[in-house]
């Protein structure tokens, strides 16, 4: 139960963020915004390292699954914001919101057993999320993508599903041995190293960033370090697997911001999709 409420804050967090990355990412450029993120991530991290002092004992072992775990989550924040920066979030949410489910499958093939409810409850969170994507208005969805982007869209959104996926993974097996916040912390420099070579390739329409547009980056990286660090922390707790499946409602949630704050319309295939999330969410979450 822990682990799955775990996962609902980090996705209540990153459907924020991915409303706010909608809205800047296409004049400031994908790259540049992703970098930003994860270095005022780190800022914001870096009074709770230093206070805790935990990162100094760590094992090796541990400090290189952060590090990979940094390395992935470049290419996925990345990815992510490159497809934001050309497709709506009714369209990019609910398709990358599916990720959680190859996290399933990693359990799956180290010793998770789900109940047959649970394997239900994961059936139906996928489908709604798939749903909640394809059953977008007429003008909307793909169609709303510039012409000649779609494969760029969709690319960029598959790099972003495997790369989170594989970052979760990473990410809680290196928390127990070094720590939530400092899992998180120590994934941001690679990140950063990486996007920063991603933005000197990047033409941006924005040279210099105006002060709301600090403050946008800001937080998002405030959002996204509390994202990761609750599914790290979900490490601790039995069912992180099942509980990272929470995570895929934030397709959902970002699709209703959207339809609240951007106006984009919400089809009433899209109702469906969104009532299966939130069933299959309460079954994951009920008592066994």
């Amino acid at each position: 139960m822990i682990a799955l409420l775990l996962g609902l804050v980090a996705a209540l967090c990153w459907s924020v963020h991915d409303l706010v990355a909608r809205v800047y990412a296409p004049s400031i450029g994908p790259f540049r915004v992703a970098f930003w993120v994860v270095v005022s991530g780190a800022v914001l991290l870096a009074a709770i390292i230093l206070w805790r002092g935990r990162i100094w004992g760590a094992d090796w072992h541990s400090i290189s699954l952060a590090l990979a775990m940094g390395v992935v989550y470049a290419a996925a924040l990345g990815g992510l914001l490159k497809a934001f920066s050309l497709a709506p979030v009714s369209i990019v949410g609910p398709f990358t919101a599916g990720y959680p489910a190859l996290i399933v499958l990693w359990g799956f093939l180290h010793g998770l057993s789900p109940s047959v409810p649970q394997w239900l409850a994961v059936i139906l969170i996928i489908l709604g999320a798939v749903i909640v994507g394809r059953a977008g208005p007429s003008d909307g969805g793909l169609a709303a993508v510039p012409k000649g982007k779609v494969p760029t869209v969709i690319i960029s959104s598959v790099v972003a599903v495997l790369g989170f996926a594989a970052a979760v993974v990473l990410g809680q097996a290196a928390t127990p041995g070094l720590g939530e916040y400092e899992t998180t912390f120590l994934s941001r420099m690679p990140a950063a190293a990486i996007l920063a070579l991603l933005m000197l390739k990047e033409v941006s329409a924005v040279k210099v960033l105006s002060s709301k547009q600090w403050l946008a980056a800001t937080s998002m990286g405030a959002m996204d370090v509390i994202a990761v660090t609750s599914i790290n922390v979900s490490a601790f707790y039995p069912g992180r697997e099942l509980g990272a499946m929470a995570i895929s409602s934030y397709g959902a949630l970002a699709t209703l911001l959207a339809m609240i704050f951007l106006k984009e319309r919400v089809a009433l295939g899209q109702w469906l999709g969104i009532a299966m999330i939130v069933a299959g969410v309460g079954i994951l979450g009920w008592p066994s």
